[in-house]
C-alpha cells in the first residue's frame, strides 16, 4: 500500500471520451466524494464499509483510465478484463474492499446517479438522447428496489 498511489488515484479524469462532456473537468476524487454524499443523503443506515467503498471504488482507473460506458456495453469481454485489472489495482493500493450484494447495489446506484446528475448539470441539452432516458428509468427502478424511491423522486423533482 502506498500513500502516494492512493493520493494520485483521485486525479484520473472522467468523461474524456464523451463528446458532450469531455470539455468539463471531473476527476475521480470529486466523483467518489459525490457518490459518498449521495449514499449519506439517500441510504437509511450506511455502513463505514459502504462509505469506504464509495471513496475508493474507481481508484483502479489510475492504471487503465476511465473507459466509457458505451465501449463497456459494446465489448463485454473488455469490460470484464478492465474490471479485473481495476480490482487488482485497488487491492494493491488499499488491500481491497469487500461488500455485501446489497452494498454493491447501493454503490452501483449511487455511482450511476452521480453520472446522471453530472451530465444533467453540465449538458442538460443532451438528456433526451444518448441513452440518458434509459439511465433515468434504471435509476428509478433501482431506487424502488432499494426502497428509497420517495427520497429519490423528491430530490430529483423538487417542488
Amino acid at each position: 500500500m502506498s500513500l502516494k498511489k492512493a493520493f494520485r488515484a483521485g486525479f484520473v479524469r472522467r468523461w474524456h471520451t464523451n463528446p458532450d462532456l469531455a470539455h468539463i473537468e471531473d476527476r475521480v476524487d470529486g466523483h467518489s466524494g459525490r457518490v459518498a454524499r449521495i449514499i449519506l443523503m439517500l441510504h437509511p443506515e450506511p455502513t463505514v464499509k459502504l462509505l469506504r467503498a464509495c471513496l475508493i471504488h474507481d481508484d483502479g482507473e489510475s492504471v487503465v483510465g476511465d473507459m466509457c460506458s458505451v465501449a463497456k456495453r459494446k465489448y463485454p469481454a473488455l469490460a470484464a478484463l478492465l474490471s479485473e485489472i481495476e480490482a487488482q489495482e485497488i487491492r494493491k493500493i488499499w488491500g481491497g474492499f469487500y461488500m455485501t450484494t446489497h452494498e454493491a447495489m447501493w454503490l452501483k446506484f449511487a455511482d450511476r446517479l452521480d453520472a446522471f446528475m453530472w451530465a444533467k448539470h453540465h449538458a442538460p441539452q443532451q438528456m433526451d438522447g444518448d441513452d440518458w432516458t434509459e439511465r433515468l428509468e434504471w435509476l428509478k427502478f433501482e431506487a424502488t428496489r432499494l426502497n428509497v424511491r420517495y427520497k429519490f423522486d423528491s430530490q430529483m423533482n423538487p417542488k
